[in-house]
C-alpha cells in the first residue's frame, strides 16, 4: 500500500514538474488576473470564459483598469470538398475554422501581436443521411471553438 502511495505521490509530481495541465486548464501570468473579451462568435466567447474562469482568471463583460483584453476580430469557419462520389456529388469535406485576434493589455500595449489559432476537421456526407451530417457538422464546429479557444490561451501561457 505503501509502495503504491509513493509510485503515484512521484507521478504526480513528474507530471506537474515537467508542466502537465489538464486539457481546458491553463497556467497564464500573474499580470493576468482578470481578462474582458470582445468577440463576433459568442459561442467562442462563452468557452474562452468557462475556461479562463476554470483557470481562476475574473472574466469581466467590459475591460477595466486592470483587464488584459482578448480581441477576437474575425472568426470564420469555410468548407471545401474533398471527395466526390462517380455522379461528381460531394461526400467529404474538410471544416476550416479561422480565428484572428490579439491581446493586449489594460494600457492597450500588445501582449500578442494579430495571430491566428486555427482547426481542421475532415467528415463524410451522405445526401441520404442529411440530418445525421448536419449534427455532425454542428458537434464538430463546437469542437473546432474549442481547439481554438485553446491555441489562443496556450499563446497567453507563454507572455512574460
Amino acid at each position: 500500500m505503501k509502495r503504491l502511495a509513493l509510485i503515484l505521490l512521484l507521478t504526480t509530481g513528474l507530471l506537474s514538474g515537467c508542466g502537465f495541465h489538464l486539457r481546458g486548464t491553463v497556467v497564464l501570468p500573474d499580470s493576468i488576473r482578470t481578462v474582458s473579451i470582445s468577440s463576433p462568435d459568442g459561442k467562442l466567447k462563452n468557452i474562452l470564459t468557462d475556461r479562463l474562469e476554470s483557470s481562476k482568471v475574473t472574466v469581466v463583460n467590459s475591460p477595466t483598469s486592470d483587464s488584459a483584453v482578448i480581441k477576437i476580430t474575425r472568426a470564420n469557419f469555410s468548407r471545401e470538398v474533398k471527395t466526390i462520389d462517380e455522379r461528381g456529388k460531394s461526400t467529404g469535406y474538410v471544416l476550416i475554422f479561422k480565428v484572428s485576434y490579439q491581446v493586449l493589455d489594460s494600457r492597450g500595449k500588445e501582449l500578442i501581436k494579430p495571430s491566428v489559432a486555427s482547426a481542421r476537421r475532415d467528415y463524410n456526407f451522405s445526401q441520404s443521411q442529411l440530418l445525421s451530417a448536419t449534427r455532425e457538422e454542428g458537434l464538430l464546429r463546437d469542437e473546432m471553438r474549442g481547439d481554438a479557444a485553446q491555441g489562443i490561451l496556450s499563446k497567453m501561457s507563454r507572455i512574460r
